[in-house]
């Protein structure tokens, strides 16, 4: 390698079936975030409601049902957009996973770092929720074998202090050798919806190769 080069590296999401990369008004043109907001809507409502529901020649009595199942995908889809925004103001990124137990889009955030291997994995292992906190017991902690990787997941339970309601948090991660460095991927689900585990635990794990590491020499 020249004196002139260095390498570089960037991340991207290809999301598979069944999962969407969700844009940010911080990183996007508005426009463009609302169009995808109209457009995901309309599809999950399809999905929402029973076949010939929607459409010209839908019964009217189903007319106040598509306005209010629409009113809520909107608000739902909503916030998925001022979630990405929170995690773009970190350089994360968000996702959201469709039909997952027939729930509504579930959200994931996803951070990935380059880091020194020779220093401490404390920070990535905090971030995955394997250290930290005050979890009502230890994480559960496994080693899925990927093959890009050296892969975790992660699951704890938290109680939160003001309401005294249980909070799960699951994460898998994987982290990547290089030459020059490791790079960390981390993807990470919170939530009260405590039925969801183990599906999401599986989920996310077979999300991780739609993260990809791009390297170059600049």
């Amino acid at each position: 390698m020249s004196a002139t080069t260095r390498p570089s590296w960037t991340w991207t999401i290809e999301p598979p079936d069944g999962w969407l990369v969700v844009p940010s008004t911080a990183t996007e043109p508005a426009d463009a975030v609302r169009a995808w907001e109209s457009e995901v809507v309309e599809a999950l409502l399809e999905s929402f409601l029973p076949e010939g529901a929607t459409g010209p020649d839908a019964p009217d009595p189903d007319a106040d049902h598509v306005a209010t199942v629409r009113g809520s995908l909107t608000q739902t889809v909503g916030s998925l957009v001022t979630f990405a925004d929170e995690a773009a103001t970190e350089g994360a990124r968000a996702m959201a996973g469709v039909g997952l137990l027939d729930r509504g889009p579930v959200p994931v955030l996803v951070t990935v770092g380059m880091g020194d291997p020779d220093e401490s994995d404390d920070v990535f292992m905090t971030v995955l929720g394997a250290k930290g906190g005050n979890p009502v017991s230890p994480p559960s902690i496994e080693y899925p074998d990927l093959p890009d990787g050296d892969g975790i997941k992660v699951s704890r339970v938290d109680i939160d202090e003001a309401t005294g309601g249980a909070w799960v948090s699951v994460a898998a991660g994987r982290r990547t050798e290089f030459p020059d460095g490791v790079v960390d991927t981390a993807l990470v689900w919170r939530s009260q919806d405590l039925v969801l585990v183990p599906t999401i635990l599986d989920a996310i794990v077979d999300l991780l190769p739609a993260v990809k590491i791009i390297r170059s020499t600049v």
